[in-house]
């Protein structure tokens, strides 16, 4: 990052979508291009945020570029990082994030182009240095925890389109919060796919999606319902040469590894 701080705070201000302008409702937030760099203001009260983009529509490679990439660079330099997405309800947190996506387009979403920017870069880097990349995928409904990936939940065949013939499992098990011998948090039993390419990530992230818990609210007809957290793991290291000229690749004690959370 260009400078020192470890929080940066975005504000993406949402468009109002046609019901709205049908309730004639308008918009309440300002932006104030002649105050501070990322100035909002809201009636009598203003606001300052590291970044603005207001309701004019930024694109969504616009905020990826300014708040995100630097992130995936740190990811690359063996630097942990989050990007969390917090707003009420139908405030566009999912659509910002991407974590429905399902298809390619300039608005797909932080996700999907964190994914591209990951596996452009390991491309490139292949002859020299070996990767392992696996994801995560968790939900947060009505104060638990729940696997989106668990192959053995049901609603995740569901999601894979397999016909499951097991009605002992339950569709929904809330996997447990434990903490480490070191003091940290760690989710017991969490499924951690490895993946090899854009597409492989993409397909987890596209079955996880179709396992969350949706429903209807006053304010949102298809809310989420929940906050979804997708974490890439990653796992680096330097190849070697030996004098004879034959790659010596076997995992030795300088692994490079870090994780990036979104969500």
């Amino acid at each position: 990052m260009e400078n020192s701080e470890c929080v940066r705070v975005a504000v993406n201000i949402r468009p109002l979508i046609t019901p709205e302008l049908l309730n004639g409702c308008t918009d309440i937030i300002t932006v104030v291009p002649w105050r501070a760099p990322g100035t909002v203001q809201i009636g009598s009260h203003s606001f300052t945020y590291d970044y603005v983009y207001a309701s004019t529509a930024s694109p969504s490679s616009e905020i990826f570029n300014d708040c995100v990439a630097p992130l995936v660079e740190a990811l690359l330099n063996g630097y942990n990082a989050t990007v969390l997405a917090y707003g009420q309800t139908g405030s566009g947190k999912t659509y910002t994030m991407g974590t429905s996506y399902t298809g390619e387009g300039s608005n797909s979403g932080i996700i999907p182009k964190v994914m591209d920017s990951i596996f452009k870069r390991v491309e490139t880097a292949r002859e020299s240095t070996e990767f392992l990349i696996r994801v995560s995928f968790i939900e947060i409904f009505k104060e638990e925890v729940f696997d989106l990936l668990d192959p053995n939940s049901a609603v995740f065949a569901k999601a894979e389109g397999v016909n499951s013939a097991k009605p002992a499992v339950p569709a929904r098990v809330p996997i447990q919060i434990r903490e480490t011998v070191n003091g940290g948090i760690m989710l017991a039993g969490v499924t951690e796919a490895e993946v090899r390419n854009k597409e492989e990530m993409s397909s987890y992230l596209s079955r996880g999606s179709l396992c969350r818990a949706t429903g209807s609210t006053n304010m949102n007809s298809q809310s989420s319902r929940s906050h979804a957290i997708f974490t890439i793991t990653m796992e680096q290291k330097k190849i070697s040469s030996c004098p004879n000229g034959v790659n010596n690749d076997e995992f030795g004690d300088d692994i490079l590894c870090a994780k990036t959370t979104l969500g």
